[in-house]
């Protein structure tokens, strides 16, 4: 028994990293055999428009015969392929270039009114309707909030932030039509209380009646609360569809259990309202470490439930993930603990690969977090997946094996230091010199297993940052060094060890298995605006 008329999932192509033609393919092989009959590429700006030379200049977009190669394995599979755009906010990559500076209301919003805008919405459009052959596109519009703050107040004064949205809709619906498409969009800004006057009833009448609206949600699991968010949705619009997530982009590991989660109450509660369409996204954040890959635990529980064969409770069929998937489910859930390396989560969200792999030996503070003796953790976990080869999927085990063989020498290296020059111990400093040898050579490792990784399903387009944060470490680590000696050698005094270091009061407090910190300024520096 089918719970949902349509089961979709989302991937991210943009935000530095654009998957392969051959992986969008080989990712719609899989989602059509877990009876996946949608799949939205969230394209941003990740796509060619002929009209538009600077838009996705070297970022890696796809062409026309990119989309329409996709598209045709799509039609095989039986699942539609249909393109997430942007046309208001998340454009910041734009405002970079004078072509299209003047063109912003905030750093990621555009002017609306402006005729300049409109033709740009209408090359986008233009293109993707060349690429695919769906007459449903998706145009985006979440997370405006600063809508009418920036150049359109000093141009035009104040304005009600809802009435600016409705209004730039009325340009951007007739776009749609021209080209023959049904429209969907995010509901977050229709749904905004603040700083407006504009009613529900005024809203509704505003969106086409067959517009689809997504109510989107990746961490509520209350299912009282869920299904009053879509009461509440449905009076601003007549369709209504939810989008959950997976929480893969925070760090080097998926957050499967905490996803799950939530997806599954998120299902059950769209089941009980009778909406008709549930989304899983996938989205490529923070610059995107861990692999869409990782995710397919999550991917296969949701169309378990949404195919009827699985309640939440009961048991899963992990044999049939494997027919699918060539790899074992408990294997894939496993890195989870990338994020967990003690395995005492409890279903939290955790970034904590990514603060403990990035935070500065001399400088950072992040790992004032990490339990004490949690090295051994990451070593043991290191093993583990050493042992998982994974089938095709043994570039992601190999990636998260060389994480944890960083962290193992890493986690303590920070307290080391500090410990060390405030105690005047040469013989500590000296063991953390060695120390920070044995990390250098690690990072090398993983700099090179990091480059294959990304590769294997990405074009290269994004890998220039990874280098400069991977490969930043490594001068960090030599200047560590050649302070550390100057103090041994002749006593001279570091500056970035005196006072020690204050605690950064999170609440609640991150853990090696519970956190999502993902400002990536604060660990490398406090300098950085």
């Amino acid at each position: 028994m089918k719970r949902f008329e349509h089961l979709s999932a989302l991937i991210e192509c943009s935000s530095g990293v654009v998957p392969t033609v051959e992986t969008v393919k080989r990712y719609l092989d899989i989602l059509s055999a877990m009876g996946y009959d949608r799949l939205y590429l969230g394209l941003a700006d990740a796509y060619k428009i002929k009209e538009e030379p600077y838009f996705n200049y070297k970022r890696g977009g796809y062409t026309t015969a990119d989309l329409q190669e996709m598209d045709a394995h799509a039609k095989k599979c039986g699942v539609e392929l249909i393109a997430q755009i942007h046309t208001l906010s998340h454009l910041h990559f734009l405002r970079k270039y004078p072509e299209y500076a003047d063109m912003f209301d905030t750093d990621n919003i555009l002017m609306v009114g402006d005729d300049r805008v409109y033709r740009l919405i209408e090359h986008m459009v233009k293109a993707i309707s060349e690429g695919l052959s769906s007459r449903r596109i998706h145009i985006g519009l979440d997370e405006a909030f600063g809508i009418g703050t920036g150049d359109y107040l000093k141009k035009y004064g104040p304005a009600d932030k809802k009435e600016l949205i409705l209004r730039h809709l009325q340009r951007v619906f007739p776009i749609l039509k021209k080209y023959g498409y049904t429209c969907e969009l995010w509901g977050d800004m229709l749904i905004e209380t603040d700083n407006t006057s504009v009613t529900a009833q005024e809203v509704k009448k505003c969106i086409p009646d067959d517009a689809l609206v997504f109510l989107w949600d990746y961490m509520e699991n209350d299912e009282e609360k869920l299904l009053g968010m879509i009461d509440n949705m449905q009076k601003y619009c007549k369709h209504v569809a939810f989008a959950g997530g997976v929480w893969k982009y925070i760090g080097f590991g998926p957050c499967n259990r905490y996803s799950i989660s939530r997806i599954i109450p998120q299902m059950k509660a769209c089941y009980k309202k009778e909406i008709g369409h549930y989304m899983v996204t996938l989205w490529s954040d923070n610059v995107a470490r861990c692999s869409v890959d990782a995710a397919l635990p999550s991917l296969y529980v949701a169309a378990e439930y949404a195919n009827g064969n699985y309640d939440g409770t009961g048991v899963l069929d992990k044999e049939k993930f494997y027919n699918i998937t060539g790899v074992r489910y408990d294997d894939m859930l496993s890195l989870d603990h990338v994020d967990d390396p003690l395995k005492t989560n409890h279903g939290n969200r955790s970034s904590s690969s990514f603060w403990a792999f990035y935070t500065d030996l001399l400088l950072g503070n992040f790992d004032l977090f990490l339990t004490a003796g949690i090295e051994k953790a990451y070593a043991a976990r290191a093993e583990e997946f050493a042992a998982l080869k994974g089938g095709n999927y043994g570039h992601v085990f190999a990636m998260s094996e060389s994480v944890m063989r960083v962290l193992a020498i890493k986690a303590p290296l920070p307290a080391m230091i500090r410990s060390a020059y405030a105690e005047k111990d040469k013989a500590k400093a000296e063991k953390a010199v060695e120390e920070i040898r044995k990390l250098k050579e690690e990072l090398s490792r993983f700099i090179g297993i990091f480059d294959s990784y990304f590769m294997h399903d990405n074009r290269p387009f994004g890998l220039e940052v990874h280098h400069l944060y991977n490969g930043g470490q490594l001068v960090r680590c030599d200047y560590a060094i050649a302070r550390l000696r100057a103090f041994i050698d002749c006593g001279e005094r570091i500056d970035e060890l005196e006072g020690g270091v204050l605690p950064i009061n999170y609440e609640p407090k991150p853990t090696a298995d519970s956190s999502c910190m993902v400002d990536y300024r604060m660990l490398i520096s406090y300098c950085i605006q």
